[in-house]
């Protein structure tokens, strides 16, 4: 940036001997900054514009050039500082510096370039600091931090997908729901609903646990609305089997089939879905599931007693 040279003989003449020396004083002053500028020496440079901007309004008309200098590059400086700082990851003093320079542009009222740039900035580097705490696994510190993207921008959906995986990954299962939700309905519903459906089919399998066979019927059943699975539909049918919702228990467990059609098990949830269908009194199709496996040598013995007791044809 260019520097200020004065003709103090002019100054002398305009303004008087101890102005003149005044006004030497404060073009010295922002000079040193501009060396300071041109040498990235941020932090000097910042500190020298701020000390000649007190020294040149002291002077009233006769600062004005110095003053309007000062206020021009005072902002960017700070804009650069803010890079300085974000480059070494020190994301919160970047973030102080960028609304620093915001706010300076928008009081010298003469910058708007710095003022977007900053404001631009500023969720890119709460983004930077979230994504590091997350990749850290310090989890609650990046959910903090991901909220305090949200709260400036609730339709950041990339930001509340982000947020629930943290939330999830600290075992904060409730409150991930709420941020995956949120996620699904800011873009992100393909990705969201996949986690969601893992969290409910954990839920699912830790009522299981508990022998809290409503509550898994019931988590077993949002995670298959969610994004559908064969792991969903056997909880579910296992489930409404136990409570004796055996038109539901028997639709899971066709579903299951249909989703894993070489199931290890699957001779079991045939003679599961008969007698699911035997417990709705559609004995018809108890039948159809009871024939498939007469010859298996673990449940052809149990499925040729119901085909024998309900009169299969």
């Amino acid at each position: 940036m260019k520097k200020f040279f004065l003709t103090l003989c002019v100054a002398f003449a305009a303004t008087g001997f101890a102005m003149a020396q005044d006004l030497a004083a404060v073009v010295e002053t922002f000079n040193a900054a501009a060396t300071a500028l041109n040498e990235k020496n941020y932090e000097s440079a910042l500190a020298q514009f701020n000390t000649a901007l007190e020294q040149a309004t002291s002077l009233g008309d006769e600062g004005a050039e110095v003053l309007n200098n000062c206020k021009e590059y005072i902002p960017k400086v700070l804009l650069q500082l803010g890079k300085e700082s974000a480059e070494a990851s020190n994301f919160d003093a970047a973030v102080d510096f960028f609304k620093q320079a915001s706010d300076k542009a928008l009081d010298f009222a003469n910058n708007e370039a710095v003022v977007a740039e900053a404001q631009k900035l500023i969720p890119q580097i709460l983004n930077a600091k979230a994504g590091a705490l997350l990749n850290a696994k310090e989890y609650d510190a990046a959910a903090a931090a991901y909220k305090s993207i949200v709260d400036a921008d609730p339709a950041n959906g990339a930001a509340w997908f982000r947020m629930g995986q943290a939330l999830s990954a600290a075992d904060k299962a409730d409150e991930a729901v709420e941020a995956f939700t949120k996620a699904a309905e800011n873009g992100q519903e393909a990705n969201a609903k996949k986690q969601l459906a893992n969290i409910y089919l954990k839920k699912a399998v830790a009522c299981q646990k508990e022998k809290d066979m409503k509550g898994m019927l019931e988590n077993a059943q949002l995670s298959a609305q969610n994004n559908d699975s064969a792991n969903a539909q056997k909880l579910i049918g296992t489930a409404a089997l136990s409570l004796k919702q055996n038109q539901v228990a028997a639709e899971a467990f066709e579903a299951y089939l249909a989703i894993n059609p070489e199931a290890t098990d699957k001779a079991q949830t045939i003679y599961q879905i008969g007698t699911a269908y035997m417990g709705a009194n559609n004995n018809s199709k108890a039948c159809s599931y009871f024939k498939q496996i007469k010859g298996d040598a673990k449940w052809g013995e149990a499925a040729t007693y119901y085909i024998t007791t309900l009169k299969c044809n």
